[in-house]
C-alpha cells in the first residue's frame, strides 16, 4: 500500500508508481531473456545445448520466483528497493545473453553473474526488514541463504566444465528448500500469487507468438506456411486455455505442503512452453520440408511435460475434480508420448500433420474437462 508524501506547499505527490505496475515492469526483462535463450535454442537443437539453456531458465525463474514472494509480502515502495529490481532487471538478460554461446566458453561467465543478480535478491530482502519488521526473521533467513548461493555461484571458474551444474544445483537447492522458515505459508497473499503466476505463463505463450511471427516475417508471405499458421495459434490457444481453466480458476491450494508443489510444478510447465515456441517455428519454416526425428521431439515431447505439470497442479487441490482433470492430462501425455515414438519410426511425416496431432489429443482433453466441470456445476434453480 502506497504512502503519501506531502511537500512544503502541502500539495500530496505519490511516492511512486504502484507496485503492481513495478511488477509488469519486472516482467519484461524476462521476457527479453526468454527470447534471447529460445533464439540461442533455435540455432542449436542439440540436447546438449537444449539441457543448458534449461539450467540458465530454471535459475531466471528462480530469481523471479524469489522475488515474486518477497512482493508478495511486503511493497517495495522506496527508492533502494526499486533500484535493487532495476538493476536485477538488466543482470537478467546479461545472464541470458552470456548463456548463448558453448558451455566450454560460458560456464566461468555466467555463474558470477548469476552470483550479482542473487545479490540483489538477498540485498531486497535485507530493504525488506525496514518496512516490514515482523517479517524480520523471514527476510533475513531468505537473504543469509541467497548470499551462500551467490557465493557457489561466484566460485563457477574454479569448477571446471564438467562438475560446476552439481554445484548450481546445490545452490539452487539452498535458495528454494523451505527450511525452518517457510517461503510458502499460509501468510501468503493467494490471489496475489495465482495472479503474478498468471501474468508469467500468459508471458511464455506470449512468447511463442513472438517467434512464429519473428519466423514469419523472415520469408515472402508467398512461401510462409499459411496452412500451419492457424495450427499453431490453435495449439498455443488449446494449452492458455487449459492453464486458465484448470490451474489459475482453481486458485491456490490449501496446505503448505501443496502448495510448494503448486509452485514448483509451474517451471516444468513455463519451461518447457519456452521450448515449445521454438518447436511451432518450424512448422512455418519453408526450408523444412518434412519433420526429423529432432523436430519431433521438439513439438511433442514439450506437450508432454506440459500435460503432466497441468496434472500435478490440479492434483494439488486434492479434490474429486481435481484428480479427474489431472486423470484426462495424463491420458493426454500418454498419448502425446505413444504419438512420439510412433513418428520417430516415421520418414517424411509433414509438420502441419504433427501440430494437428497434438491439437486433436489436446482438444479432445479440453473438450473432456469441460464436460467434467459442467457435471459438477449445479443446475440454475
Amino acid at each position: 500500500m502506497s504512502t503519501e508524501l506531502r511537500t512544503g506547499r502541502g500539495r500530496l505527490l505519490a511516492p511512486g508508481p504502484d507496485q503492481s505496475w513495478l511488477e509488469l515492469f519486472y516482467d519484461l526483462a524476462f521476457v527479453a531473456a526468454i527470447v534471447v535463450l529460445s533464439s540461442s535454442y533455435s540455432n542449436d537443437k542439440t540436447i546438449t545445448h537444449s539441457t543448458w539453456l534449461m539450467l540458465i531458465a530454471g535459475m531466471t525463474w528462480v530469481a523471479w520466483l524469489e522475488t515474486t514472494l518477497l512482493t508478495n509480502r511486503t511493497t517495495l515502495e522506496r527508492v533502494w528497493p526499486r533500484v535493487l529490481t532495476v538493476v536485477q532487471m538488466g543482470l537478467i538478460l546479461v545472464v541470458a545473453i552470456a548463456a548463448d554461446d558453448t558451455i566450454g566458453n560460458n560456464t566461468e561467465l555466467v555463474g558470477p553473474l548469476y552470483a550479482i543478480v542473487l545479490v540483489t535478491v538477498a540485498l531486497q530482502f535485507r530493504s525488506a526488514r525496514r518496512s516490514r519488521p515482523d517479517l524480520a526473521p523471514y527476510v533475513s533467513h531468505h537473504a543469509g541463504r541467497t548470499l551462500v548461493a551467490a557465493v557457489l555461484f561466484a566460485g563457477s571458474p574454479l569448477y571446471g566444465d564438467s562438475w560446476y551444474w552439481i554445484v548450481w544445483a546445490a545452490a539452487l537447492a539452498i535458495i528454494i528448500y523451505p527450511g525452518r522458515s517457510s517461503n510458502v505459508d499460509e501468510s501468503l497473499d493467494a490471489h496475489h500469487l495465482v495472479h503474478r503466476f498468471g501474468e508469467f505463463t500468459i508471458i511464455v505463450l506470449g512468447e511463442s507468438f513472438l517467434k512464429i511471427g519473428l519466423v514469419a516475417t523472415e520469408e515472402p508471405l508467398d512461401r510462409v506456411d499459411l496452412i500451419g499458421l492457424p495450427l499453431t495459434f490453435s495449439l498455443v490457444y488449446i494449452i492458455w486455455w487449459l492453464y486458465f481453466t484448470d490451474v489459475s480458476a482453481a486458485g491456490l491450494p490449501d496446505g503448505t505442503g501443496r502448495r510448494r508443489i503448486w509452485i514448483a510444478a509451474h517451471l516444468p510447465l513455463q519451461v518447457s512452453i519456452m521450448s515449445l515456441a521454438v518447436g511451432l517455428s518450424l512448422i512455418l519454416n519453408p526450408t523444412v520440408d518434412a519433420v526429423e526425428p529432432a523436430y519431433i521431439r521438439m513439438i511433442l515431447l514439450p506437450l508432454v511435460v506440459i500435460a503432466v505439470s497441468l496434472a500435478i497442479l490440479n492434483l494439488t487441490h486434492g479434490t474429486g475434480l481435481g484428480r479427474r482433470r489431472a486423470r484426462v492430462h495424463l491420458i493426454a501425455a500418454g498419448a502425446l508420448l505413444v504419438a512420439f515414438a510412433g513418428l520417430q519410426l516415421t520418414r517424411g511425416f509433414e509438420e502441419e500433420a504433427t501440430a494437428l496431432l497434438a491439437i486433436l489429443v489436446l482438444g479432445t482433453a479440453s473438450f473432456m474437462i469441460r464436460r467434467l466441470d459442467a457435471a459438477e456445476t449445479p443446475p440454475d434453480a
